[in-house]
């Protein structure tokens, strides 16, 4: 009996040393945004995290606009992030951050700044193609173009939330079926934006759209399409697992909300909740990097913190999910 009991302890022990086990294997980012040089502000801007913090109330009687230019140039946090202090070094930055990481990140941005990201670091991205109704004059036939001169992979950021456009609007039909034919994905951001953002950046954003049901239309309309949802259609958790329930080609990426709340309320609310419904094998890691390179290493380091993960677990959202999701192995032969 002994000597059993010493054996079951040994295996939970081993047991627990793996599900606790840091994955350091290869890592693929769905969601990483390929800046250009005028997006890299003259000076250095402070970013706080968890951002549900960052304002935690708002006086209508100041201007919203200098509130955030001052959380920017102060921020009110312990160890901010620092956006970089030029063109120069953001590249460098976000180039060391992959390298290190060991990350391919698909890149989403104008074609412009994902050539250039290509360029400078052919091994550690695969190129998208950002895109949003209105915004930008691309017809599909043109995009068509684009996807096939310049080796893009997925379509996305879509970013319609932002323009008040829904993922069912028609507008977006003869995109959707040109994914379909040429057998791409697409990445449709639903999610949340900063607070206040439709008060300073993006006038026209709907909080409302990050709904996922209304990517029902959209699956049954083009049932071979391939979505990613980006920031997983926080925070309509109970329609994003009604989704994933009766679409299996739905897959999700965590884009930022991993730091967007604080660690214990996206675990037990979010991660855990749609681990527990079944839906591991759909889920991909992304870290939404923008102008602060750090947002990599920080994303990872959440993710890798996760208490209730095994390490099987990490390695599916680290990089199986994405693989498969992308095909990268048949891409490959």
């Amino acid at each position: 009996m002994i000597i059993l009991f010493g054996c079951n302890n040994d295996e939970a022990r081993q047991k627990a040393s793996l599900e606790s086990e840091t994955y350091e294997g290869p890592i693929i980012d769905m969601h990483l945004h390929a800046d250009g040089k005028d997006d890299i502000p003259p000076v250095k801007m402070g970013f706080c995290t968890p951002v549900s913090t960052m304002l935690p109330y708002y006086d209508t009687r100041q201007d919203f606009n200098d509130v955030w230019d001052d959380l920017f140039a102060n921020p009110r946090c312990d160890n901010p992030f620092w956006s970089p202090k030029n063109y120069e070094d953001y590249i460098n930055q976000v180039e060391s951050k992959l390298t290190k990481n060991k990350v391919i990140a698909v890149a989403s941005g104008s074609i412009e700044n994902v050539r250039v990201f290509k360029s400078i670091m052919p091994n550690n991205i695969i190129s998208g193609i950002q895109f949003r109704v209105g915004r930008d004059s691309i017809s599909a036939e043109q995009m068509r173009t684009l996807i096939l001169e310049n080796d893009i992979k997925i379509i996305g950021e879509i970013s319609n939330q932002y323009g008040n456009i829904a993922p069912n609007d028609p507008r977006m039909f003869p995109y959707y079926k040109l994914a379909e034919e040429l057998d791409i994905p697409v990445a449709i951001h639903l999610g949340s934006g900063l607070p206040g953002i439709m008060y300073y950046w993006e006038p026209e954003y709907r909080a409302k759209l990050s709904n996922p049901l209304a990517l029902e239309d959209v699956l049954r309309k083009f049932p071979k399409l391939r979505v990613s949802i980006m920031h997983y259609a926080d925070p309509f958790i109970d329609e994003l697992i009604t989704m994933l329930y009766h679409y299996p080609q739905l897959y999700i990426d965590l884009g930022g909300i991993q730091w967007n709340y604080p660690k214990e309320y996206f675990y037990e609310y979010h991660l855990k909740k749609i681990i527990s419904a079944g839906f591991g094998k759909r889920i991909m890691f992304g870290s939404d990097m923008i102008i602060w390179p750090d947002f990599i290493s920080h994303s990872i380091e959440i993710i890798n913190e996760t208490p209730f993960l095994s390490y099987e677990q990490k390695a599916d959202i680290f990089y199986n999910n994405a693989a498969r999701f992308l095909r990268l192995e048949e891409n490959e032969k």
